[in-house]
Formats: structure tokens, sequence, C-alpha cells
């Protein structure tokens, strides 16, 4: 017998050959035999010329054999297999997931052609026979599923079922069974594996379902808790199982549970407080939170030693060792060693900051290290929830710690998501764009497909990507249309630029009058300002006039077009006014109804297209939107519409979106919204919705900015459900100031001042008006100083007054007139006006000439921006100081009490996000004010930093830094607290000291425990300051 036969090839078989590369990429496509189809294809011993060493890779027979499978042109066409439920159970068990097997398909689609038909059956025959099988029975049952299986036949499965029947593969001529029987098994197939082509189940198989229940475990602690349950817990029941377990991370559930007031969660808790003495009438509530913590449960495998010497480096090792050394000996002593938990939960307790937990994580992350990643999480998550929860009874702590422990948690367990960058959201100045990456929360936005009439809401606070967002979910769904609609118009034009071509972006306004107002600006008859209680008066009825009551009528149509009503009616009428002393009074019943009549009257002669004089009587923006919502306006070419900002929609343009059939998805912060004013209501809050999201991740800033903005909502608008939080990268509130500095103001008064202060000097710095200069309103502060002068001096100067509006005053009443004119119409803008033309009178020409000399256009080039909240809105700068007139904190939480008539909760909610948007502007360095820091001591933060005693007394006695306190540092004490220093936009500085522990504790509460025992503390004198206020708040806080 010849050792290499030639194979002989038909006519029909080169043309298929000659037509694909499947036969020789994919060799087990091609038609069976009765014989090796990979004849000649094996790496074989050639013992005759030598022995090979015993490193070389041999030939692996049982690794094809678990690899072969027949196939036949009737199982390319079968749709189902495991059809026949007369087999044994063990092929059951083994076969019951598999699927279609078919045969690889040709150019044309079909099947490729088997010749030999005829040996191909009795070969079939033949091994049906002595397998014990019909054709179907062993072949369409026992083929594997392509790419749908999620594991293959096992080795020792295939192995046998290779035994139990024929052997396709024997001994070459020449070879003895013995050398075949040599050769030891491959670990893995040859270098060659998958160049002549693979059969299912050669293919490697790694999928993470064959992963242990251990190993997944590990795995899903470090995801989200949102994701496990709403994602990974409805892939199978096997995952679902270890999610569900009670075993598997007990306090991360807890935590969200109780944020949640889940009845059972809040119990548990609440049972572990009062179990431990962790109350409020309890001075050692901290250290029996410690205490708690060292009971923690960790992995068996965890070796105390090598995890206390992998936190060596901690710089609060050293406080936290003293702190557990002299107030809980029996776990610094214990038989077992020191109890690392408790030190773990000291030095959480003692971190100023994000970096002290996140070099505690590195520290115990080492791989010296036997502490495991869940443990760690799950003995952070435990001290959290009894943070959290210890706030809430009242108890007098720093929320920092639970934001510092928070925040780490949620940039470990989000850092893991698949990241893509994209681009941040857009600003109104060119260029200001900075790369960001999309997290869990934008891919879960992204994933979400909008079907029609659902309404999606997106609550994003400050610099989370809310127009990335949307930019990329237009592109993922790029074959919808969609309308990006927005109240600025210089956001939208910068829209058209960043979002695909499937977006249209307009402004509410612009579609309005396109429909509507342009009609209105063909007639010459449209009002390019708002309507003004001076215009009205002038066509109000005979006996009936006033600016009191024209204001009242301004009021109700405001209100009416700001309204999602169809008949302007007596409801639209404001329920209070000032009267003529300036005092706020309740609208009687017959002003009401005499000022529908007259909103009625002159919103009748807006409508008219007709010409007329009368500038009361032609249409406003806001009218002719109005028009256009009575309208019905159908937007059906659309398959979804973005409403950005939409805290600032008002209920007529809510109406509008809200009845198109298409999706609809409300986009914004809802702790931005600052235009109440003008009849705006948080759509975010009272639209019903079908989805809701949320994001929470700012791009803008990092750590130190991310606290004070989320501290704001926490203290003074009680939002605690969901936290802001930043970057990793750096950021700092204490005074750091370097670069372009940007200075916010609320009121257009105060930025002039701070225009006319950094522009004093012999060198007077460069600066940029927000909105420009000519929206700044110098003219018209020129206009009212020329209106203030006698008309002798006007006239010898030669002084004209430009403002159209301004110059009517000249021949009424002048100045006097006009001012109080303002006051009636309470026109703010004009009243910033007039109080700094009479705060700096004579000097008012020029101041002017000099900030329209130092203003410069290019706002990369100044050295300060200048400008309100409101103009700032949307914008971000390196550094922003934050100017001192907006809402106050008179003092600091301990101090307080002195003041029983102040409330935070006095203030409108507009005051606090004022606040709150200022601050947020900041991206890499916060300049706050003093009440800025006092609001933050309202939530614990007095920035105080713990130390070793024996380090402090070094250089001999230190007192206390309050000042009028006389205490001294004890030298029995282990840690003493020492106030960080502050610079405050004022440029006053707070030095900052050392503090006796008696002051300590006044600020801290139970947290001075830590460094000295409640004796000692006691023991030392207490210290109340004095609190001065200026005579102006001191009246305000008694009015509230």
């Amino acid at each position: 017998m010849r050792r290499f036969k030639r194979k002989h090839l038909t006519a029909v078989d080169c043309q298929h050959l000659a037509r694909s590369h499947l036969a020789v990429t994919q060799p087990f496509g091609q038609r069976w035999t009765n014989r090796d189809p990979n004849h000649g294809l094996y790496p074989r011993p050639r013992t005759k010329r030598g022995t090979r060493g015993r490193g070389c890779p041999g030939y692996n027979p049982e690794f094809f054999l678990a690899g072969q499978q027949r196939c036949t042109n009737d199982m390319a066409k079968s749709s189902s297999v495991g059809q026949d439920s007369s087999k044994d159970s063990e092929d059951e068990m083994i076969f019951a997931a598999e699927g279609h097997c078919a045969l690889p398909q040709g150019g044309d689609g079909a099947a490729w052609p088997r010749s030999s038909g005829k040996r191909s059956r009795s070969f079939e025959d033949e091994r049906n026979q002595a397998t014990g099988t019909s054709q179907w029975d062993g072949v369409s049952r026992k083929t594997p599923r392509h790419h749908l299986s999620l594991s293959c036949t096992r080795p020792r499965e295939g192995r046998q079922e290779a035994e139990d029947g024929v052997s396709w593969f024997s001994a070459q001529p020449g070879e003895s069974s013995q050398e075949v029987e040599d050769i030891g098994p491959d670990p893995v197939p040859d270098s060659y594996y998958g160049l002549l082509g693979t059969s299912p189940c050669q293919e490697p198989q790694s999928h993470i379902c064959s992963l242990p229940s251990e190993v997944l475990r590990h795995i899903f602690a470090f995801l989200p808790m949102e994701d496990l349950y709403w994602n990974l817990s409805l892939v199978c029941h096997f995952w679902r199982e270890i999610i569900s377990d009670p075993l598997f991370i007990p306090w991360k559930k807890l935590y969200h549970q109780y944020l949640m007031n889940e009845e059972q969660a809040v119990s548990k808790v609440d049972g572990i407080l009062s179990s431990y003495g962790i109350e409020k009438e309890s001075d050692l509530c901290v250290l029996n939170l410690i205490r708690y913590t060292a009971t923690t449960k960790c992995s068996p495998s965890v070796d105390p030693g090598q995890a206390l010497w992998s936190l060596r480096d901690h710089l609060l090792l050293p406080e936290a060792e003293a702190c557990v050394r002299q107030h809980l000996p029996d776990l610094y002593a214990a038989p077992a060693g020191v109890n690392v938990w408790a030190l773990v939960a000291a030095i959480v307790l003692l971190s100023s900051s994000v970096n002290d937990i996140q070099q505690l994580l590195f520290c115990l992350r080492r791989p010296s290290s036997t502490v495991t990643m869940p443990d760690i999480t799950e003995t952070l998550y435990c001290i959290a929830v009894l943070l959290y929860a210890m706030r809430e009874k009242g108890i007098n702590i720093s929320n920092r710690i639970h934001y510092n422990i928070f925040y780490c948690l949620y940039l470990q367990e989000n850092s893991c998501a698949q990241a893509t960058e994209v681009k941040e959201e857009p600003s109104v100045w060119p260029g200001k764009k900075t790369t960001i990456q999309l997290t869990h929360e934008q891919q879960l936005i992204l994933s979400h497909k909008m079907e029609p009439l659902q309404v999606v809401k997106i609550m994003a606070f400050a610099g989370t990507g809310k127009t990335s967002t949307l930019v990329k979910y237009a592109e993922k769904w790029s074959e919808s249309r969609f309308l990006y609609v927005t109240f600025n118009k210089s956001i939208a034009k910068q829209a058209e630029l960043v979002f695909p071509s499937n977006v249209i972006c307009k402004t509410f306004h612009s579609m309005a009058y396109g429909h509507i107002g342009r009609k209105y600006q063909l007639k010459k008859k449209l009002n390019l300002f708002k309507l003004t209680p001076f215009m009205v008066n002038s066509v109000l009825a005979e006996g009936k006039g006033g600016f009191i009551r024209a204001k009242l009528v301004c009021k109700t149509l405001e209100n009416f077009f700001a309204s999602a009503d169809d008949e302007l009616t007596i409801d639209h009428v404001p329920i209070w006014c000032k009267n003529s002393q300036g005092q706020r009074v309740m609208v009687e019943q017959s002003e009401k109804l005499n000022g529908v009549l007259e909103a009625s009257r002159l919103w009748d002669n807006m409508r008219k297209l007709g010409e007329c004089k009368e500038e009361a009587y032609h249409m406003t923006h806001d009218g002719y939107l109005k028009l256009w919502q009575l309208s019905k306006p159908l937007l059906a070419s659309f398959d979804a519409i973005f409403v950005d900002e939409a805290q600032d929609c008002t209920p007529a343009i809510m109406n509008i979106v809200l009845s198109q059939p298409c999706g609809k998805i409300f986009v914004g912060d809802p702790h931005q919204q600052i235009y109440t004013f003008r009849g705006a209501v948080n759509a975010l809050f009272t639209v019903p919705h079908t989805h809701v999201f949320y994001l929470t991740q700012s791009f803008r800033f990092g750590v130190e900015i991310a606290y004070v903005g989320a501290t704001i909502l926490d203290v003074c608008k009680r939002v605690r459900k969901k936290t802001l939080v930043g970057g990793n990268h750096q950021s700092g509130i204490r005074g750091d100031t370097k670069g372009q500095v940007a200075l916010l103001s609320r009121t257009n008064a105060n930025v002039f001042d701070e225009a006319v202060r950094v522009t004093e000097g012999e060198v007077p710095a460069r600066i940029h008006l927000i909105g420009g200069i000519k929206s700044f309103g110098l003219d018209r502060i020129i206009d009212i100083w020329t209106l203030l002068q006698p008309e002798e001096e006007r006239k010898r100067r030669n002084l004209v007054i430009k403002d159209r509006f301004i110059r009517r005053w000249v021949h009424k009443e002048g100045f006097s007139g006009f001012k109080r004119y303002v006051t009636a119409a309470e026109d703010k803008e004009l009243e910033a006006k007039i109080a700094v033309v009479e705060k700096y009178n004579i000097r008012i020409p020029e101041l002017v000439e000099r900030i329209e000399r130092c203003h410069i256009e290019d706002l990369d080039f100044a050295e300060y921006i200048l400008g309100t909240v409101h103009k700032a809105k949307g914008l971000e700068f390196d550094t922003v100081h934050v100017l001192d007139d907006f809402v106050k904190v008179p003092c600091a939480r301990h101090n307080l009490a002195q003041l029983p008539h102040f409330r935070v909760e006095s203030f409108s909610e507009d005051e606090w996000n004022l606040l709150y948007v200022a601050v947020t502007r900041a991206r890499k360095r916060l300049i706050m004010t003093r009440s800025l820091e006092n609001i933050l001591t309202l939530a614990g933060e007095y920035f105080l930093q713990a130390e070793l005693t024996s380090n402090v007394l070094k250089t001999g006695v230190v007192r206390c830094c309050v000042g009028q306190c006389s205490n001294a540092i004890p030298m029995d004490t282990v840690l003493t607290m020492r106030k960080l220093p502050i610079t405050y936009s004022n440029r006053k500085e707070n030095k900052g000291g050392y503090l006796c522990h008696s002051c300590a504790e006044q600020r801290i509460g139970p947290l001075a425990f830590l460094t000295a025992s409640p004796e000692q503390v006691r023991a030392m004198d207490r210290t109340v300051e004095n609190i001065v206020l200026p005579r102006h708040e001191a009246l305000l806080f008694l009015v509230f």
C-alpha cells in the first residue's frame, strides 16, 4: 500500500474549489467520506529520523476527536435540535442547550453539494451501526450550536463518544499504535491552530458564564447598584441568585435601601444605632461607631498583620493609632493584635478630603495586603450608612465624612464602565469645549429607545454633560429625526455646530416668529422690547390710570402669556402688589376686576394686524409665542423633541411640547431655575413622566467645588437622595488665585462696583463684561446721570439723553419723577442703575469712560470677567470669585443660637439656586465669601484637621486661635484640631490656627471626643463668641 495516496478531483470538485476560498480555510466544511477528511494535515512524529526532545509539542489525537462532527445537507435545513424525547437522560443533560448546525454556504447561499453520495451514506450507516443510533438520533441532537452556545462538549464526553463508535483516526501506515500512544497530549492545539479552519467545539470557550460563582461575586461587587438590579439581575437565573443572595454585598444593599427609606432597612439601621449606643445623647457615639466597625466580618484569608503593614504609609495612621490606643485600648491591645478595621474606621473619621480615603484604598490594595476589595468597600458602606443615619437622627456630625466615602466609592464603581470620548456640552463662547467620557448614567440614557408619547426626564446637575448626552443620543439613533429647542438664541446657534444632521436646532420664539410673529413684523406692529407700565399707562381708561394700576395690567398679561390657559381671566391678576408707599399689600377685588378688564382690552388690540401708533398695542415676543400656543401647532415631522433647560419652561411652552404625538425628552438642572420672576415653572418637577434618568457626575470641577455645590443643595434645599460629584482632578476652595478670574454677582450694581475697583490704579486691568458692554447698559447709566443734572448744566455742557424713554422724563417730572416711576413699576434693572448713579454721582462720566477703555471683546485676553449669575448661566471659568451680595448666613452654626430669628427656610429657592449656579461655574478654583463658609458649617464642615498633640506642643504652650478664648492646648490629650487658613472673596484672610478641645467640641460635636475624653473637654472653659451683625443685616433677620 502506497504511503501517500494521490487525491483525484472531478470536474465538479475543481469548479467548486475555484469559486470559493472555503475549501482551503474551512476544510471541515467539505463533503464527508469514509476516511479522515484531514488526512495529511496533521503533524506526525518521524520516529525513523530520531526522537523529539521532551519539550516538543506532540500530536494530540484526542483533541481532534473531540472536535469532529458529522454534518449533512439535511442538518443545514433543520431548524431545531433535540426534538427526539426518547434519548437517555445523560444526553438530555449534555445537549439540552445545543442549537443549529449548518453547513458552510456557498456564494449563492446554497449548501455545498456532496459528490460520491452513495459512499457517504454507507459511511453514515456504518457509523450509526457502531453507535447504535439512527441518522437523526445521532447527528442532529449531538451537533453543538455554532455561535449561540455558551458551552461546548467537554473533552471527556467527546472522548467517550469517540470510544463508543468507530475510531475516526488511526495510526498511519508505518507507525505502530504504541508510537502514537507514546506521544504526550498537547495542552493546546498546535501552533497553526485556526489557519485551517475550526469547528465550533475547537474554539476556545472563555465565556463569563463559565466562571465560578465566587469569581462572579467578586466582579459584581465592583458594579453600581443600579446596574446590578436593572441589568445584571435580568441576564439569567444564576446571576439573579448571586445578586439576591443576602450574603452578597449586604452593607452596600443596606446603604441604598436606607437611602430609599425602605422600612426594613431603616428598622435594621435604627436597631444597630440603639444597640451600640450610637445616639444623640451619648458623648461616645463616634467611638461606638468605631467599636461596631471593628466587628466587621471579612474574608478568612485576610491576615491582620499584613493588612496593618500595608497601612504603614498612610498619612493619618499615626493619628488613628493614637486615637484607638487612647480611647479603645481593648481593640488596640487585643490578643490577636491591633484590630485593623478599628484603625480603618478611625482613619475615615479623621479624614478631611477624598484623597485620604483614596490613599486608604491604595494602601489596602497593595499586593502585600490580603484584604480583598469587597472587604474594603463593604466596610466603607457600613461606615457610610451609619454616618448618614446619624445625621438623620440629629447627631452633630459633619457631612464631609460621608461625602468623602460616597465620592470615593462612586469613582471606583463607575471607573470600570466602558468609556466613550465625546465633547463637553457647548458653550456660547466659541472654542470652549473639553473632552469628556460617557458615564454609566449617560450609557443608560443612550440605551433607551424613544417611542411615541413617551415623556423622558433627564435630571442633571451642573456640568454633567447634558447637551453632550443629547448629541450622542442623536448620533446613536441616527435614523430618527429630532427637534432640539432651547430659550437662548446663542445656545441654539452653537448647538447647530455640534448636533448631527438629523437634529434641527431652534428656539421657541424663533418657531413662533416663523408662524405668527413675522406677520406683525411685516405690518410694523412688533414691539422689540417688553411691555412697560409707562406704555400701558398711556392707553388706560380715563380715571383708571397710574403706574400702580399699569403695573398690575402688565403683570396680568405676563401671567396670561406664560400660562397654558386659552382665555384671560381674573385668576391671572396678581394677588399682591406694592402701593404708592412701596408697601406690599393685597390686591382688592375691585382692582382685580378692573385689571382683568383693561388687560383683556389691551390683548384684543395687540392681536389686531392693523397699523397703530400706540406702543402698548404692539405685539410682544411673549405675545406671539402665546398666539402660537393657542393655534395648537403640530410638529409631526419629528420622532422626538429635546427640550434643553427644561427647568425654565413656562406652562405655555410645556403645553406646546406635551401636545405633540412624538416622544419628549426634558433635560435640565432643577436647581438652576432662576427665572421664576418671568413666570417659569420647573417642568422637571411638574410634568408627569414615563421614564426618568439622572446625571450626577460633573466633568467641570473636582471634589472640593463639587462638595460646596452638594452642600448647598443638602443644607439649603434638603436634597440628599442624589449627590453631586465631580471628577478626580484637583480643585481648591480656600483662596488660591491663579490666572484669569471671573467675578460673579447677583446684581448689576455690584458688577459696576467691581469693574470700578479692578480698573483703578496706575495699570488698570483688562476686563470683559459678560454679554458685552452694550448689553450691560453703560449708555443708560450716562443718560440717568444726565437726567439728574440741572437743566442749566445740561445746556451748558451740551449733554444729550440718547434713550428715548428716559428723555421723556425731561419734560415731565425730571429725575425724581423717573425714580418714583421705577419704584412703582418695580423695574429691577433701572433700580440698579439709579443706585449706581446716586452712589458715584459726579464720577459717573469718568468711571464709565474708564470701564469702556479697559473693556476687551475677547474674554481670553481679559484678566477679569465680570457679570451677573443670570448672564453667566451656562458658562464656566477656571477661577470664580463669588461676590458678597448673595443670600447670607450671618454666622457659623455653633453661634446661630444667638440669632433665633434666622431660618434657612425663610429664603426662597431662587436665592439658593442663584448661589448654587454661581458656585458651579468654577472649574479649578472657587473663592468663597464668609457667608458661603457659614453655609458649610451648617453641614458641620469647619475645615479642621487632626494633628498629634505631641507634635503641636513641640515648640511650647499653644493657645486656642479663637479670639475670645483663653484656653491652652493640654498636654494629656492625644490629638488637636487645627483650623486651615482661608482667604475670602473680599480679600480678607482667616489665618486659622489650633483650637482648644472645648471650642472644637462646639464646632464638630462628638468627633471632638476622638481627640480628648469627655471629661477633659468638660473641664475646659467654654467660650461664647460675641456676634456683631451689620445694622441692615440685623434688621433683615428681624423682618424674617
